[in-house]
């Protein structure tokens, strides 16, 4: 019989080329575009309420915190429960598996089938699910749904999730204030952004990939209008934010 250890790992690869795709035409333009998305997701799934939780990045000084910027109407209460329940372990299976996470009572079906991780709830509870979104320097979170009533299969899962990840995504890019498809740098922007960004000079740079450092300056300044930075500073930092660079 396949293991849940197997079905996860070919979960991740499926995830893994679902993801690959192009989300150009799907971009927001704000935040309340993002909330149709969500709510299309909350019927497909079949759920009462919504919520997107951001994770704040997990230092020496301050361990990982669970936001919540975005969730339905009237959800408030389920929303601080299930954070104040669960809010541990949400952060400790961020950092060590894609797999979605269903919280289910005993009462519920065990999902044997599933390529996801299975959390056994009191009685009486409803099942929810969470979809961990992870994008490295980018930000992480996850899109939870909560007392889902569709039959629950790995395709359904798998479109899911990629639709949390896009979600996700604009939302975050929103939030560092950079406009839909100023992210999409050429190679050689992204290369100059790197080298500044690991300490070189322009000439530097130009010896090293063989340009001018006209060339090399100009290839700057486009990377920096395209990220709608005001200096080269800025633009390192909201590149390596999308995880464009290192």
């Amino acid at each position: 019989m396949e293991s849940v250890a197997s079905r996860e790992v070919q979960y991740t690869k499926e995830r893994a080329r679902e993801f690959s795709y192009d989300g150009a035409s799907s971009k927001a333009g704000s935040t309340a575009d993002l909330f149709p998305k969500l709510v299309t997701m909350q019927r497909q799934s079949g759920s009462m309420a919504f919520a997107l939780f951001a994770v704040e990045a997990n230092t020496l000084l301050k361990p990982g915190e669970i936001e919540c910027p975005m969730q339905s109407p009237g959800s408030q209460d389920v929303v601080s429960g299930f954070i104040e329940v669960h809010s541990e372990f949400l952060l400790s299976h961020l950092n060590s598996s894609p797999c979605p996470l269903i919280f289910a009572p005993e009462s519920a079906p065990s999902f044997d089938t599933l390529a996801a991780r299975l959390v056994r709830t009191e009685a009486g509870a409803a099942i929810d699910v969470a979809l961990p979104v992870q994008l490295g320097a980018m930000g992480n979170g996850f899109v939870v749904f909560f007392d889902v009533r569709a039959m629950l299969n790995n395709d359904l899962l798998l479109d899911l999730h990629r639709k949390s990840l896009a979600v996700m995504r604009e939302k975050l890019r929103l939030a560092f204030g950079i406009a839909s498809g100023t992210e999409n740098l050429n190679d050689r922007e992204i290369e100059c952004l790197q080298l500044v960004g690991n300490g070189m000079k322009s000439e530097a740079i130009g010896d090293q990939l063989n340009l001018s450092v006209h060339t090399v300056n100009a290839y700057l300044g486009s990377a920096t209008t395209k990220l709608n930075a005001v200096n080269r500073i800025q633009a390192i930092a909201k590149a390596i934010r999308l995880g464009i660079i290192a």
